[in-house]
């Protein structure tokens, strides 16, 4: 029930409540079928990052706006991540008053994302198909400190993964899945990728994991010089 004045509704401090719970009866179902719900009501607390359309008719998106709800879901989901790990204290305050601290999150993404947008560019997207140029996507990969050559080396990975610690937590979350295994996206049924198990789009994927190569590529390469 989605209706909060309505009397079977289930208020999201206590949905939160049994989100946290389910991990004593160890069912990933019961996770799974809470999880969708909660996520739900946080990414109601966002703002949303379609903001109109331009003249032609075109969906105009507010880059900042992308920014603060994909770093407040990554927070969330990590705190998440975290508690279904081990008690994670720092969701006690999202049981206590939810609104607030998914406020504060917001609040704390929107200086972040303001400030990260002075000073960098984003990434750029075929207008039709919606991915990523294919000059930036090849350079990416022709560059990536994440390649299977460069993890056989002991004191590389040691020191890529202090460098993927430093990221910020929606690009460290996609680099630590990549390192993993996962694939960004898969169509195969029952087969995990970045995207679903972040509950995010293709393109978020790869623009988080693009940005962040950009980071560790040059504080790897600031290290060995």
């Amino acid at each position: 029930m989605r209706n909060p004045e309505h009397s079977d509704y289930v208020f999201s401090e206590c949905l939160l409540h049994l989100v946290r719970e389910s991990r004593s009866d160890n069912s990933d179902d019961h996770f799974a079928a809470l999880y969708r719900e909660l996520r739900r009501r946080v990414l109601a607390r966002l703002p949303r990052p379609e903001v109109g359309r331009s003249g032609d008719g075109k969906e105009l998106v507010s880059g900042v706006n992308l920014d603060v709800s994909d770093a407040v879901m990554g927070r969330f989901q990590e705190l998440l991540i975290l508690d279904r790990q081990g008690y994670e204290e720092r969701l006690d305050y999202f049981e206590i008053n939810f609104d607030d601290a998914v406020a504060a999150l917001r609040s704390t993404a929107k200086r972040k994302a303001r400030r990260d947008q002075d000073r960098s560019a984003p990434m750029t997207y075929d207008d039709e198909t919606s991915e990523l140029n294919a000059e930036i996507e090849e350079a990416a990969a022709t560059q990536n400190p994440i390649s299977e050559s460069k993890l056989d080396d002991p004191g590389y990975r040691s020191r890529l993964d202090a460098a993927i610690d430093t990221l910020p937590e929606p690009q460290r979350l996609v680099m630590e899945l990549l390192l993993k295994g996962y694939p960004i996206e898969s169509q195969e049924p029952g087969v995990h990728s970045v995207a679903s198990i972040l509950g995010c789009t293709e393109k978020t994927v790869r623009n988080r994991r693009d940005k962040a190569i950009e980071v560790l590529r040059k504080a790897l390469n600031e290290e060995e010089t």
